[in-house]
């Protein structure tokens, strides 16, 4: 039986692996950009010389070319010098440059470097502070890099103010300071203004997806190998016997992992995720379920439960939403799926209304025939509803975002907006197939064409 303490602890590892809170274990096809990289700074930045760069990357590979400066928020040399330190803001969270700001000083003062990260004090204050204290270094004191995440979202800043005066800081400043962003859009430098531009290097380099499928499973399974760093606590070493229990479930796991990705049903769950976005969160994603669900009595992974966190990641969520609608509702829905199909595009309630009838009318008919002559009377209980209920059905609808008005400013009797619907032919036939209480009459309509 392995210890519950060893499983935790894997788990634990593989889950900041999959969340990106940990750098990833290799570098997967980006050797000619982390050599790029790592050697533009060490010529600029160990030679106390000043340089600022953009690099403009795939957000599913900026962790893995963080990874060699991501490890910690300073690095120190042999003698116990610090060879730099760096301060990381993201666009996502400091959503203007008085909170980036904030930022910058509550990390300097972490680092013990300033005591400024304490004041409440406004930008227009704050900023002149932090200009002079990075302009009053020198050559001599060990540089300071500033990573930009989501570095688009800074350019939409108002006025550029921080990325304005960072540049200049690192063009003109004693102290060594690097700038780097990290942005998934290509036209991220032109949302800079010229007065920016004109303080920026115009360095900017890309990275890449992986482009083979070998590359791709190899990043994938990098994710999920344990090493024995990940099962290393300080309960675990004074267990007795425990030491040998982790070198044997580190083996065993890692064995059934590889034996994973040779799995014939696997290998296919992985290429499709490849086949679709290349984007190796989409595995991560896969990855949650099946590690979160590790325990004592189930400490390894099994490819079954890849197979059902797949299903469960490939449910239509409109679908879903759908599952619970009325029969009018339904039927308004294939009255407008009958409509798109004779492509007819936009629509309003009237002709949608006009199909329903048209429908009912026919099902009410045929209905009374086949009950005169002793049938089923399925279809003489249906219900051709009045125009004002359908309309309360339609503008349900309408605010479950499944149908969409084609004009933004509402002109005229919402009778007669035009309209255009947001499901496909495919998952309204899906919606009839899973409704509970479907009729057969209104199941052969939807799939009559």
């Amino acid at each position: 039986m392995i210890s519950e303490e060893l499983v935790a602890l894997a788990s634990t590892a593989i889950l900041a692996r999959l969340s990106e809170r940990s750098p990833p274990v290799a570098l997967v096809g980006l050797e000619e950009q982390y050599k790029y990289g790592t050697t533009a700074l060490d010529r600029r930045l160990i030679i106390r010389n000043r340089m600022n760069i953009v690099r403009q990357a795939l957000q599913e590979l900026e962790k893995q070319f963080q990874a060699p400066i991501d490890t910690s928020s300073t690095s120190t040399d042999t003698d116990g010098r610090k060879d730099f330190m760096v301060i990381h803001l993201n666009g996502m969270v400091q959503t203007d440059d008085r909170m980036a700001l904030k930022e910058i000083m509550r990390q300097l003062s972490r680092e013990g470097e300033s005591e400024m990260g304490n004041t409440n004090t406004t930008f227009s204050d704050s900023l002149p502070s932090l200009l002079s204290f990075l302009k009053e270094g020198t050559r001599a004191q060990y540089p300071i890099i500033f990573i930009l995440d989501e570095f688009d979202l800074f350019a939409q800043h108002t006025k550029q103010s921080l990325l304005y005066n960072l540049f200049d800081v690192a063009q003109s400043a004693e102290w060594p300071i690097a700038v780097i962003g990290l942005t998934c859009r290509l036209d991220a430098l032109e949302l800079l203004e010229k007065r920016v531009k004109s303080r920026f290097s115009h360095r900017h380099y890309y990275t890449y997806p992986p482009g083979t499928y070998h590359d791709y499973a190899e990043i994938c399974q990098n994710a999920l190998l344990l090493s024995s760093s990940d099962l290393e606590s300080e309960d675990i070493m004074q267990v007795d016997g425990l030491e040998e229990q982790k070198t044997m479930y580190l083996k065993e796991f890692n064995r059934r992992v590889k034996a994973l990705f040779e799995d014939g049903g696997f290998s296919k769950v992985v290429q499709r995720i490849f086949d679709l976005m290349k984007d190796v969160r989409g595995f991560y994603r896969l990855c949650f379920g099946p590690v979160a669900e590790l325990c004592q009595s189930n400490p390894y992974l099994q490819p079954s439960q890849f197979y059902e966190s797949g299903l469960q990641q490939r449910v239509d969520n409109k679908t879903e939403l759908l599952k619970g609608i009325s029969l009018l509702e339904l039927s308004l829905l294939i009255a407008i799926k009958h409509l798109v199909e004779r492509e007819t595009i936009t629509f309003n309630f009237e002709m949608v209304y006009d199909e329903y009838k048209e429908f009912m009318d026919m099902a009410v008919v045929r209905g009374s025939s086949t009950h005169t002559l002793g049938g089923s009377s399925e279809s003489v209980s249906l219900r051709l509803y009045k125009k004002g209920v359908a309309l309360k059905a339609f503008e349900h609808l309408v605010e479950a975002e499944l149908l969409r008005p084609t004009d933004t400013v509402g002109k005229g009797p919402k009778e007669y907006r035009m309209m255009r619907v947001m499901l496909d032919s495919s998952q309204i036939s899906d919606v009839v197939l899973k409704h509970r209480d479907c009729p057969t009459v209104v199941a052969r309509w939807a799939s009559r064409r």
